[in-house]
């Protein structure tokens, strides 16, 4: 597994992350292999009972489709892993945000989980650790229906790594549609996909749904 782990701030943002193709070339129709088919459709066709001009015509629109689709393949797949670490070091530095439940912490410091709760209700945060033990029940306060919401947790005295969060109203039921939210540390690519390290917090590249500069106090 290759790794950045600098983390400059980058002035353009990207959220190029692809995987490789695992399909073997002999098996993928190129091109030259449509016309061939097509042009043996022609030639050996029943003379008695020729085929409908308009199914030819209709093919050549498949083939011309199929080039245009080939070359959209190649253009947006990253020649080597080289290619896809320079695109994927593009989140260094960068805040962003993807589905999930989980916060990584890292020197006393939590990422951040943000929600929004679909009643005007108080609110309270559990957190759990690998093991799946409660060790933090934080309250919120009232939460007002349908605004964006965060939580970032203040570890105090708990190890490093990785826990996971619960939302849940006055009656227990747990909020849905969490998401993680965390500043890039590292990226790395591992099996041909990118993931960001969010500070004891893995996330993959293909996940994430929003990047952004990261807010200064």
């Amino acid at each position: 597994m290759s790794t950045i782990t600098t983390a400059p701030t980058p002035t353009t943002t990207s959220a190029a992350a692809a995987t490789s193709a695992t399909t073997p070339q002999s098996l993928i129709l190129s091109s030259t292999d449509f016309m061939q088919i097509l042009l043996a459709e022609f030639q050996n066709q029943d003379p008695t009972a020729p085929t409908d001009p308009t199914q030819f015509a209709s093919q050549l629109v498949e083939f011309a489709n199929l080039g245009q689709l080939q070359n959209i393949d190649q253009a947006v797949q990253p020649t080597n892993s080289t290619d896809l670490m320079q695109a994927a070091s593009a989140f260094l530095g960068r805040e962003v945000v993807a589905p999930g439940d989980q916060i990584g912490v890292l020197n006393n410091q939590a990422s951040t989980i943000a929600f929004t709760v679909p009643s005007t209700d108080t609110y309270t945060a559990l957190v759990y650790n690998a093991a799946g033990q409660q060790v933090a029940n934080v309250s919120l306060g009232q939460q007002t229906a349908a605004t964006l919401q965060s939580f970032t947790w203040q570890p105090g005295s708990s190890p490093d790594g990785q826990y996971s969060v619960q939302i849940v109203n006055s009656a227990g039921a747990p909020v849905a549609g969490l998401v993680e939210q965390g500043v890039v540390q590292s990226v790395a690519l591992s099996s041909g996909a990118v993931e960001l390290n969010l500070g004891n917090l893995s996330v993959a590249g293909s996940q994430v749904t929003s990047v952004s500069s990261p807010q200064t106090n």
